[in-house]
């Protein structure tokens, strides 16, 4: 005879926002828009902080490099703009005083812009240059989708070019950063659409094999395949590993997808530990780019803004903070583009395709945890299905196949939790 639950908690700290999927922002204010000028359409964002500790936005606009001074950040100003072949697609990342631009525009390759001239308002105070290539592939190279830089090994990796598949390229930027040099290839697995590289250990994201791969490339000319996982969705775009090393966090980017963190500490065993939508779940939205700072990632999720994700305990993420830069919701590939979150002074700044610059204000905070097991307590079986919700707030989650479950908020408070599955008696923990 089925009797009712018994209940196993983990940890107890119950914690609701009222109203959690209805707001618009969540600890995180805009200190200053920015509409770009001429109209352009902008793609990914990166940053840049001088010797003297002013910071600058590197907006990857449609007709080049856009550098934007944030320093003060309720009065960001445009100062410069790098030129650079007309494309949507523009990504940027920066190693020591120089920037690397890439793009899917034919001829483009990858662009080095020396940063030293900051803040100079005029393109021709910069030196820059278009790499197409050295060595065994001198003058081949014409489009780059994305990039990554290696700054503890000194490497630049290229993803998605004309090269190879599309597999990535390895560029060595140790004897001179602004003349890298052709050091190697990865392209076992097809094509690369985006990465995340630390220490020689490629994470490459095989987005139309629905993969990541885990590549050692100690060896440039000789990378050698650790494992290759699907992620939940299978349209892997972008990775991002933890502070400890030990999780990797992935995007899909198609409808209904999630941010997912995988346990990589044993690469011959990689386990998907949780997953999680946006603060809109189920509306359709599009997940783009996470970074994870100091165990939070912020992440770019189109239509639905930016978003803040305590990701401590990988198997148990929850958000803590968004910031919504678009009139709108659901499925497209319209909004947020990028997020650029490791300013000095904690300024979080985002581009929209249309609408432009947001600088914003984060308020960083740690999530708390309603964890647990749930098992028939006649025979002490697991109970799976469980529904479990935290009174008067949209927070509910469902145990597994264990029994076992987690959620969390990001405020903290004292609610009620009701446990309910068909065939047994509903069991509420008060207070």
């Amino acid at each position: 005879m089925k009797t009712g639950l018994r209940l196993k908690l983990a940890a107890a700290s119950l914690l609701v926002a009222s109203g959690l999927f209805a707001q618009t922002s969540l600890n995180v204010t805009l200190a200053d828009p920015l509409t770009i000028s001429g109209a352009q359409t902008l793609a990914n964002v990166c940053g840049y902080t001088t010797s003297n500790g002013n910071e600058y936005a590197l907006l990857g606009a449609e007709d080049g490099m856009i550098i934007v001074d944030i320093t003060v950040p309720t009065n960001v100003v445009q100062i410069v703009q790098i030129p650079m072949v007309n494309s949507l697609w523009k990504e940027i990342k920066v190693y020591q005083n120089y920037a690397y631009v890439t793009t899917e525009g034919s001829g483009g390759a990858l662009q080095i812009v020396d940063l030293s001239a900051i803040p100079a308002t005029t393109p021709g105070a910069y030196t820059y240059q278009t790499y197409t290539g050295d060595g065994a592939i001198n003058g081949q190279l014409s489009t780059v989708h994305a990039l990554h830089i290696d700054t503890t090994a000194g490497y630049c990796y290229l993803f998605g070019t004309n090269l190879f598949n599309g597999g990535a390229i390895f560029l060595d930027l140790n004897t001179d950063p602004y003349n890298p040099t052709y050091a190697g290839k990865y392209d076992a697995n097809g094509y690369v659409h985006d990465g995340y590289v630390d220490n020689d250990t490629l994470f490459a994201g095989h987005i139309y094999a629905g993969t990541f791969a885990m590549v050692d490339c100690t060896n440039k000319l000789a990378p050698n395949v650790l494992a290759v996982t699907t992620t939940p969705t299978a349209f892997t775009h972008n990775t991002w590993i933890s502070d400890d090393r030990n999780f990797l966090f992935t995007t899909d980017e198609n409808t209904n997808s999630f941010l997912a963190s995988f346990d990589i500490s044993n690469p011959g065993n990689i386990q998907e530990v949780d997953r999680i939508q946006s603060q809109n779940p189920g509306s359709g939205s599009v997940v783009h780019n996470t970074h994870i700072k100091n165990n939070w990632a912020i992440t770019s999720w189109y239509r639905d803004g930016f978003v803040i994700t305590d990701v401590t305990r990988p198997h148990n993420l929850v958000h803590v903070g968004w910031y919504d830069t678009f009139a709108g919701s659901g499925n497209g590939m319209s909004g947020d583009w990028g997020v650029f979150p490791f300013f000095a002074s904690g300024t979080i700044v985002a581009t929209n395709i249309n609408e432009g610059l947001f600088v914003c204000s984060p308020t960083y905070v740690r999530a708390c945890y309603l964890e647990g097991n749930v098992y028939d307590s006649a025979c002490g079986t697991p109970l799976t299905g469980v529904v479990i919700t935290i009174s008067s707030v949209n927070v509910t989650t469902t145990s597994d196949i264990n029994g076992d479950y987690a959620t969390g908020t990001p405020t903290p408070g004292t609610y009620t939790v009701t446990y309910t599955k068909p065939g047994y008696q509903t069991v509420t923990m008060n207070n």
